[in-house]
This record gives C-alpha cells, sequence and structure tokens, in this order.
C-alpha cells in the first residue's frame, strides 16, 4: 500500500471515519476510496483535496508525510515583512 493510504487510513482510524464515510463526505462513489486503496492508486489533484479537507489536513501531508507548521510559516511571513521594512528604511 502506498504511503498517500497508509497516512489516509491512519487519519480515518484517529477521527473514527470509515473509508466508506469518507467517500460519501467527500462527494465520490460508497466504494471509490476502497477501490483505490486496494488498487494503490493515488487520486487526481481534485480528489486528493477534498480527501484532505475531509480529514482536516492537507494534499502535501498525505502525499509526502510533512506538513509546515502554522507557526513557522507565520514566522517566515513575519521575518519576509521585516526585511520589507528594514530594506524601507535605507
Amino acid at each position: 500500500m502506498c504511503e498517500f493510504w497508509i497516512r489516509t487510513n491512519t487519519l480515518i482510524k484517529l477521527l473514527n471515519k470509515t473509508q466508506r464515510g469518507l467517500a460519501l463526505e467527500c462527494g465520490f462513489s460508497e466504494r471509490k476510496i476502497e477501490n483505490q486503496c486496494s488498487n494503490d492508486r493515488i487520486p487526481d489533484a481534485i480528489e486528493a483535496v477534498k480527501i484532505a479537507k475531509a480529514l482536516n489536513t492537507t494534499v502535501e501531508f498525505l502525499v509526502t508525510g510533512t506538513e509546515e507548521n502554522q507557526a513557522e510559516k507565520e514566522l517566515t511571513e513575519l521575518k519576509a515583512k521585516l526585511a520589507d521594512l528594514i530594506m524601507f528604511k535605507k
């Protein structure tokens, strides 16, 4: 089984959901996720976004296993703004 489905199934269990329930929540046919998972088929981008949203995560996490921490993202944005302010004053 590919890493995408391993991560997806882990989140399904953590959130007390089922593959069928997730499929219906995403607007898919009842067995779509089951079939993709058993055939080791990664969903297309639009399907992956729907799955990630339903699992309250990101496509990046489902695909790579890494996710940018929100605090790190905000810090990076603040650093960029500070650099702009410093350059503006010169």
